[in-house]
């Protein structure tokens, strides 16, 4: 693996970061083949409770790489589907992780770096962030991300963004759900590890669990959900996490997780 995605662990935080500062981070097809394999090594690795994604330089990611999209101009259109198939993997992954992953936005987040943004399960972002879905002004419309921006901010936000590439600041972003946390620029990394500290030292199997619950849940009728997340909270109940949690809310003293 190259540097343009670091990956570190340390204290039950895995620590992702884009790397390819000079070209504003983009999503490029080896940087979407990096990603994906960063973060299921994240979620394989039992030593991992938080995932914390982060960017080098200005941008948090501009999106696709224009030299490539210039290639593909080219090439016949079942090759595009192909190579495309990279960025469709990378969005499926993220829609299903199980495992906490923050978003530390410290700039632009454009087209697929807001698609990114969007499926991060929390985004703490610098008052100086910018988030647009505008591969509109190229002639294309933000499809791969598209599920995952519907989700975060509705139906009525996301045509709104993808047919007028309007770009957003931090606080507009916030307001429209996909930021959670606005900070000051020079404070965004961190607030972003204390917060990556603080979800790691909760339950893993508790955050799992939920996790799950919560994807599974998202476009279930009602009755159903609720049936369905009670199922899992009996499951919750039988883990020795729960176990430990309530013996040493009693004891008054910190909690030793087992993760299972």
């Amino acid at each position: 693996m190259n540097e343009s995605v670091i990956y570190e662990v340390a204290d039950g935080v895995a620590h992702i970061r884009l790397n390819q500062a000079e070209k504003r981070n983009p999503l490029d097809e080896t940087a979407t083949r990096e990603l994906t394999q960063c973060l299921l090594k994240a979620q394989a690795d039992p030593k991992v409770h938080v995932m914390l994604l982060t960017a080098a330089g200005s941008a948090f990611s501009a999106g696709g790489d224009l030299r490539e999209f210039q290639q593909k101009l080219t090439q016949p259109s079942l090759q595009v589907y192909d190579e495309g198939k990279s960025s469709a993997e990378l969005f499926k992954v993220l829609g299903v992780l199980n495992k906490p992953l923050i978003g530390a936005v410290n700039g632009a987040a454009f087209g697929g770096g807001c698609g990114l943004a969007c499926a991060c399960h929390i985004v703490v972002a610098s008052d100086k962030a910018k988030f647009g879905c505008t591969e509109v002004k190229l002639g294309l419309f933000p499809m791969v991300i598209l599920p995952m921006v519907r989700r975060v901010v509705g139906d009525r936000m996301a045509m709104h963004m993808s047919v007028t590439a309007t770009v957003l600041s931090a606080e507009e972003a916030q307001r429209a759900g996909i930021v959670s946390r606005m900070v000051a620029h020079d404070r965004l990394e961190d607030e972003a590890k204390a917060l990556a500290k603080q979800i790691a030292s909760y339950s893993p199997v508790a955050l799992r669990v939920g996790l799950e619950g919560f994807a599974q849940t998202t476009d279930m009728e009602y009755g159903k959900a609720v049936d369905y997340l009670n199922t899992l909270r009996v499951v919750a109940f039988q883990t020795e996490d729960l176990q430990e949690g309530a013996s040493a809310f009693l004891a008054r003293r910190e909690p030793a997780w087992k993760g299972r």
